[in-house]
């Protein structure tokens, strides 16, 4: 015990000398502390400015993305209005101009003369850049001067809207725009006005008429209430979006096939391929609307008399008529 209390006794003048230390330490370590604080507080300003600067820059680039013109939006309360906002221009973007769409009906060159708007189509036009710039004192030891923060944004802006085509509606055509087509010659657009005069002008309009407006079928229709609607027999060209004259050719003579009709046939004369024309259609419809007629006829009560002796004969002219049609 004598020699535990001399031990204590050794620390107690040390535990003595010690007292007060610890508020030097405080005072000695809180300016670092106060230091570090301060730098965080900067940093973090900082930082949060830097946010703000980036939304700028694409509250600036997307205010004035057409057909905005930025004035309409008000400037955001967050933004000093000693602080700058801009937007401008770009060229093209190089690598969003995909060579699989590089093709001569889109980008050209075309055949004739014809000319295509290639920077039209290009998917790597219409870059805009915004931009937002501010120029700031750091809250926290303003000894340090200034930051200056510079946030840059960009967006696509280039949709084809046919307003910005020069269009008025979406039924105008775009065609004009997109192409500079060549221009026919005097003599071909004289000859093909004459051509249209005649055609509307021609004497057969009342033989053409059961092309499209059978007067047979009308009355028919309306006599069985059947409906006034008579079948449209004008062959049409077949669509193709293409100036190859090849192909072009080719839909042509299948479209003359289609109205006067065509049989070909092997060596031992059987028909290996047929396409039946106007005249074909035509009489295997009269002849099912004359049948049709008979069996409503019949089906009404009505006995066996001129009208139907009438379709009847109808009928076996159209079908002799059909199979030298067929013959042929």
């Amino acid at each position: 015990m004598k020699h535990k209390r001399k031990q204590l006794d050794r620390r107690g003048p040390i535990a003595k000398r010690r007292r007060g230390l610890a508020t030097l330490e405080m005072v000695l370590a809180l300016p670092i502390l106060l230091f570090i604080m301060a730098l965080m507080i900067n940093f973090g300003t900082l930082a949060c400015w830097k946010v703000r600067s980036l939304s700028m820059a694409r509250e600036a680039v997307w205010s004035t993305r057409w057909p905005r013109t930025g004035n309409s939006n008000p400037r955001p309360n967050y933004w000093p209005q000693g602080a700058g906002t801009r937007t401008a221009a770009e060229d093209n973007v190089d690598q969003l101009d995909d060579p699989r769409a590089d093709l001569p009906v889109a980008r050209g060159p075309l055949p004739f003369g014809t000319e295509v708007n290639g920077e039209l189509l290009n998917p790597g036009r219409g870059l805009r850049r915004g931009s937002a710039s501010i120029t700031r004192g750091y809250p926290m030891l303003g000894k340090l001067g200034n930051y200056d923060l510079e946030a840059n944004t960009y967006l696509l802006d280039d949709k084809w809207q046919h307003l910005r085509m020069g269009l008025n509606s979406t039924r105008q055509r775009r065609m004009p725009v997109i192409y500079v087509l060549s221009k026919a010659s005097t003599d071909t657009v004289a000859a093909y006005t004459q051509a249209v005069l005649a055609v509307l002008n021609t004497p057969l309009a009342d033989a053409l008429r059961p092309m499209d407006n059978d007067e047979e079928y009308q009355y028919y229709g309306q006599r069985f209430n059947w409906g006034t609607r008579s079948p449209d027999f004008y062959p049409r060209l077949q669509r193709f979006c293409s100036l190859d004259y090849d192909l072009a050719t080719e839909r042509v003579d299948k479209h003359v096939e289609r109205i006067e009709g065509k049989a070909e046939r092997d060596a031992d004369g059987q028909v290996t391929r047929r396409v039946s024309g106007v005249p074909e259609r035509m009489t295997k419809s009269f002849i099912s609307l004359y049948k049709r007629v008979i069996r409503a006829i019949e089906s009404s009560g009505g006995e066996i008399g001129t009208e139907t002796t009438t379709l009847q004969a109808k009928i076996d002219t159209l079908e002799r008529f059909l199979q030298l049609l067929q013959n042929n």
